[in-house]
């Protein structure tokens, strides 16, 4: 009986402990062998993470461990290959991506995307910032590391239960068998046990393990590498063995998708996708890039997300891919060092209105006049096809002053919308905006300008006092015939318009016009009165300013206006003298000085006026009645209190008709009967005692009563020659107190000195 014990334990565990301890042995092997797949290539310089999400599948899945290796400065681009590189700033994952290398942007920036995901990364990416390039795949050994990182405790307890499990089924197992070899040796055969530790030692190496590496993997898998992302699917082949991929080369490409119809400038609904293909026509897994191009443009143009592409697995799956021109196309599949393909032929039609654009823009124009190119607007599809089934309204703007057209809106006729005389009321730099609708365009810029056609004064100067700087400055401006000011630069120059002996004096003058202005400078005028200014430029009408009043200054001085005639001695002067009061420059004062005149040199004569001094009136002094008796040429000088004194013109007074005779020569004391020795002398005079050049016969006799006395002269009577004669030979034979009378026919006598004759 003590027999059959270990007999009926064996058959109790029976199949179902073999079956448990076969799994668990299993397992633990798998999982060490896991772990030192991970383990060792790293101990040669490749890194590891784990990928956190699916972008890469089915290929690469949340869990599994990339191991990479750095990318030298000077290895090639990895087109096709499985990169690590930072996320983009911004994104909603930070941390390290892997993504596949799938074609390059015209700045050579690369396009990268996960094989899961249908579009291509937003963001491109810089050869400088790939970390390294992805060489081999672990599956599933980073999962518990994943669940961790992710506080999925479910699952990671499971693993930890089941891992348990198997470690304690391992050693129950192991114990098992130990006790049952020793109840079938007996006692005195047994060998010596000195080597029982090494044996021990090998029997529980493989659960030690296990228990030690999944140890190690749940301390350290909080700070485990992670990824978003994966690489080629045809690294590594991880199963239950390591198999090597089968070669097969590249040599053609074939479309698997070409193109369905579509609308201008519309993605196809059917992308194209191109496979690489042996020579035999059997799939690839190479990752080539592939170029596609119309067959026969005629014109058009293909856009696509990437293009080139790189094949993922042997397939070129483009995304995006659109044309914008209307017709019938093929495309052409292209790859270096491989056969090209050609689509099937596929239709891009008109498709509805998406943009209004502009075919003719004005150019520069004149304000106010048509546009020698006039506005045209095409209704387009999103590929710029015209949409000749299009009629909508298309209505014009401009962006500053009024746009005025024939006809606007204007409806499209077979897609187009031609407007006629069109222009604009403002100068300016211009931008027409088309709309209708939902529908937008702008037309390309150009200027509306003024012609220069005439000057006008912004400012017209203020009055002012003599020689004095206006306070307000004259502005002139070029205008067009509308009145607004232009951008020329022409010369402009001011002028007095009626001058009556005034001038204009300004800093600069003519001045050269500033955006279309001209700013006069320190202008003035001397001359009192009222003026206008003119201003001219070449080529442009000319303009006149408002008048204004140049005013006197303060009374310096004095100033004839008006100096006498010449005149007959004792007549007053047909031309009486005017003095004015005037300014420091010339300008008659409003002074009410009193004037003075006086002959200048009077050489014994004086002037006789009705009035002397005379009060000025509004400035001036008019005398009346001014004569002066003694002939001569004479000057006379005016004066008035406070200033500066004025002189004349000269005038002459001439002699008047002959008057008298007049003894200018009486005899000294005398003997009688012995001539005189001062001969008498006889003078012909006017009125005013002025000598007459005349010839007059004159008698020289005694004046009564002559006491018996008797005059005798070698002649008498004498003719005067030049108005004057001295007698000669002439005596008295009585002495006596004598005076002579001189006496000439129709003129009054005249009586000398008396004189004694002893």
């Amino acid at each position: 009986m003590e027999e059959e014990s270990p007999t009926r334990r064996a058959v109790a565990s029976g199949w179902g402990l073999l079956l448990a301890r076969l799994l668990a042995h299993g397992y633990l092997l798998f999982l060490v062998a896991l772990l030192c797949c991970a383990a060792l290539p790293m101990a040669f310089g490749l890194t590891g993470n784990v990928v956190q999400s699916g972008s890469m599948a089915p290929h690469i899945r949340v869990g599994d461990v990339v191991l990479s290796r750095p990318l030298p400065a000077e290895a090639p681009t990895p087109m096709g290959l499985v990169v690590t590189f930072p996320a983009a700033p911004g994104s909603a994952t930070p941390g390290e991506r892997l993504h596949r290398v799938v074609g390059t942007n015209p700045d050579d920036s690369l396009i990268t995307a996960g094989d899961a995901n249908r579009d291509m990364d937003s963001a491109p990416l810089d050869r400088a910032d790939i970390i390294s390039v992805a060489s081999l795949l672990i599956p599933w050994i980073g999962l518990p590391a994943f669940w961790l990182q992710h506080d999925l405790i479910l699952p990671f307890a499971g693993w930890v239960a089941v891992t348990l499990l198997a470690l304690i089924v391992e050693f129950v197992s192991t114990r098992d068998q130990k006790k049952e070899r020793s109840r079938r040796e007996p006692e005195r055969a047994r060998p010596p046990r000195r080597r029982l530790p090494a044996r021990v030692g090998a029997r529980h190496a493989l659960p030690v393990v296990a228990l030690v590496l999944c140890g190690a993997l749940a301390v350290t898998a909080p700070n485990a590498p992670s990824a978003s992302a994966a690489f080629t699917a045809t690294t590594v082949n991880v199963s239950s063995n390591w198999v090597a991929a089968v070669v097969l080369t590249p040599a053609e490409l074939a479309f698997a998708d070409s193109p369905s119809n579509a609308t201008g400038g519309t993605a196809f609904a059917t992308q194209p996708a191109v496979e690489i293909h042996t020579a035999s026509g059997a799939d690839t897994t190479s990752t080539a890039p592939v170029s596609l191009s119309i067959t026969t443009p005629a014109g058009a143009a293909l856009t696509c997300g990437a293009n080139p592409m790189a094949a993922v697995a042997g397939t070129a799956q483009f995304a995006g891919c659109k044309i914008d021109k209307a017709g019938t196309y093929t495309l052409t599949a292209t790859s270096p060092g491989l056969s090209s393909a050609t689509s099937t032929s596929f239709t891009v039609s008109v498709g509805p209105a998406a943009r209004l654009v502009f075919t003719a823009s004005p150019g520069n124009t004149a304000r106010n006049t048509a546009f020698s190119r006039q506005p045209v607007v095409a209704v387009q599809d999103a590929g710029g096809n015209t949409v000749t089934s299009s009629s909508i309204p298309v209505t014009l703007s401009v962006n500053s002053g009024t746009l005025i057209c024939t006809s606007n809106p204007r409806n499209a006729v077979a897609g187009v919308a031609t407007f006629a005389g069109c222009r604009i009321d403002q100068a300016g730099n211009k931008v027409l905006t088309a709309r209708s609708g939902s529908l937008t365009g702008t037309s390309a810029g150009f200027s509306i300008y003024s012609v220069a056609s005439r000057l006008a004064f912004l400012t017209s100067p203020s009055s002012s006092v003599s020689r004095t700087a206006f306070a307000s400055q004259p502005v002139v401006a070029i205008q067009d015939s509308a009145g607004l000011t232009t951008g020329g630069t022409s010369a402009i120059t001011l002028v007095i318009t009626t001058p009556a002996g005034a001038t204009l004096a300004c800093s600069a003058n003519p001045v050269a016009a500033v955006n279309g202005t001209a700013t006069f400078t320190g202008c003035a005028i001397g001359r009192a009165g009222t003026y206008t200014l003119t201003a001219t430029a070449s080529g442009l009408s000319s303009a006149t300013s408002i008048s204004f009043t140049i005013r006197a200054g303060p009374a310096t001085r004095l100033g004839f206006t008006s100096s006498p005639s010449s005149s007959t001695s004792s007549v007053a002067f047909s031309t009486q003298p005017v003095v004015a009061v005037l300014d420091a420059f010339g300008n008659t004062t409003t002074s009410t000085a009193a004037v003075t005149l006086a002959v200048t040199t009077p050489a014994g004569t004086s002037m006789i006026c009705t009035s002397n001094p005379k009060a000025a009136v509004a400035g001036v002094a008019a005398f009346a009645g001014c004569r002066i008796a003694r002939a001569g040429t004479y000057t006379l000088t005016a004066s008035a209190n406070g200033l500066t004194s004025a002189t004349s013109g000269s005038f002459t007074i001439f002699a008047g008709a002959a008057a008298k005779v007049v003894v200018t020569t009486s005899p000294a004391s005398a003997v009688r009967g012995v001539s005189f020795s001062t001969q008498p002398a006889v003078a012909i005079q006017d009125v005013a005692g002025n000598l007459i050049s005349t010839t007059a016969l004159v008698t020289l006799t005694i004046t009564a009563p002559t006491g018996g006395a008797t005059l005798s002269c070698f002649s008498n009577p004498i003719a005067t020659f030049g108005g004057t004669w001295t007698f000669s030979g002439c005596r008295i034979d009585r002495a006596g107190t004598y005076t002579l009378t001189a006496a000439s026919s129709g003129l009054s006598s005249g009586q000398g000195t008396s004189f004694v004759v002893g």
